[in-house]
């Protein structure tokens, strides 16, 4: 994902006046689970000291959550197959499975075997065969995963990868940490994932852009909210090349295949910003039109789709936030 930065699909535009601005804010950027995690924040007396024990929850929340640190929860489950984990992981599967459930599968913390089967053949240079994917695919499921208290048990040999999600949840950690410090106004910010709450310096609603998937640093508009979660999905900006062809990062659970084509972006908005991570991967992979009939029949929820022709695609409620999206 990229943000204005070149970090995220979903950035924020500060549209800030300096005659005009009212409220002082203050911010940080940090390098986290392989992107930027920047907090803004109103200015209080305590803000520099409320921004460093942000940024000290983040690290703590993906050592536990992250499969490329070794001694994490994550990994230790996936080593061991049984393990008793500790509230945050439990929350986050727990959520991960509820939308594995709402999205019948199209979201799914599993398909770690496939993306590393998909790694695995980047580096021997070969696309992997029907019988790799099927063999691979018997590992895949998330009714595999079994909670008992707070023991986490995977059968048949399933491994988790909390990638699809992990920001998302860690997003929404922090932004609650930081009301409970009495912040009123602010937007944390992972890679593009994101949740603002309050207003901006100018006490509006924060202002977010969405990128152009086809031009780099365009975009195709733009809408004002606060007290939401958004991210994006999309499969353009991440991929690998086997044998000249490119392979999508967003795979199939079901059939072991990358989607490719349609659509090309999904951005979410919900009450939260793990809803939001979550169900723009799940619209991926469902596709258009079941994706959109998804969203319409969740409340709290919607989306904007785009296709591989520049057609955009809404959800029935979308058109409640202002906004003109159009290719120009």
């Amino acid at each position: 994902m990229r943000i204005i930065w070149k970090l995220s699909f979903v950035f924020l535009i500060l549209c800030l006046n300096a005659f005009s601005q009212i409220v002082k804010f203050i911010e940080k950027k940090e390098f986290f689970l392989d992107t930027i995690f920047e907090i803004k924040i109103e200015e209080s007396k305590n803000g520099e000291e409320i921004l460093n024990l942000s940024f000290e929850l983040v690290k703590n929340l993906e050592n536990k959550l992250s499969i490329y640190k070794e001694e994490s929860e994550v990994s230790k489950l996936n080593k061991y197959k049984r393990y008793n984990v500790s509230s945050e992981v439990l929350e986050v599967i727990k959520k991960s499975i509820y939308i594995s459930e709402i999205t019948d599968g199209a979201f799914d913390i599993t398909c770690k075997p496939i993306i590393f089967l998909y790694k695995k053949k980047f580096k021997e240079n070969q696309i992997p065969t029907e019988k790799e994917i099927k063999e691979v695919l018997k590992k895949v499921g998330w009714k595999n995963i079994k909670i008992e208290g707070n023991e986490v048990i995977l059968e048949k040999e399933a491994e988790i990868d909390l990638g699809g999600i992990a920001k998302g949840y860690i997003v929404d950690k922090v932004s609650e940490f930081l009301k409970s410090k009495g912040i009123k106004n602010g937007l944390v910010n992972g890679g593009g994932d994101l949740y603002c709450w309050g207003t901006n310096p100018e006490k509006k609603k924060w202002k977010i852009g969405i990128e152009d998937p086809f031009e780099e640093n365009k975009l195709i508009g733009n809408f004002m909210i606060t007290e939401r979660g958004i991210a994006t999905s999309g499969n353009y900006k991440r991929y690998l090349k086997i044998k000249n062809q490119k392979i999508g990062h967003i795979v199939n659970p079901k059939t072991g295949v990358p989607v490719e084509e349609i659509p090309v972006s999904v951005t979410v908005i919900a009450s939260n910003c793990t809803i939001a991570d979550g169900f723009a991967t799940g619209i991926f992979v469902l596709g258009i039109e079941k994706g959109l009939d998804l969203v319409n029949k969740n409340k709290g929820i919607e989306c904007l789709i785009i296709d591989k022709d520049k057609k955009i695609y809404k959800s029935s409620n979308f058109p409640n936030f202002t906004g003109n999206f159009r290719f120009k």
